[in-house]
């Protein structure tokens, strides 16, 4: 699975039921290939490229995220490490598990 699939799969997976009442944009620079996603109004969407105001920025190499969000390793770890970067992590935190990352 590649990050991109991994992402398109977390969007379509995503229901009112999941997402509440959250509206944000969260964007993934995967070194140069970049994703944004929209959650707003109980629904989800991924789109390529950097769109829109994000509340936090995911920075990580893809095959390292890939590790991260199929349990092969640590978010933790890959922070302290310096593979995964979060520009706000406090908000990466109320939306972690709703990607499925937690």
């Amino acid at each position: 699975m590649s990050a991109k699939e991994y992402l398109e799969n977390t969007a379509a997976r995503l229901n009112a039921s999941e997402i509440g009442d959250v509206n944000t944009t969260l964007h993934f620079d995967f070194g140069g290939t970049n994703y944004s996603m929209h959650v707003a109004d109980g629904k989800a969407n991924l789109e390529e490229g950097l769109v829109g105001n994000a509340e936090c920025v995911i920075k990580a190499d893809a095959d390292d995220f890939v590790k991260i969000a199929t349990g092969d390793m640590n978010p933790m770890m890959a922070m302290m490490m310096g593979k995964l970067k979060l520009s706000n992590p406090g908000a990466m935190m109320k939306y972690a598990k709703m990607l499925g990352l937690m």
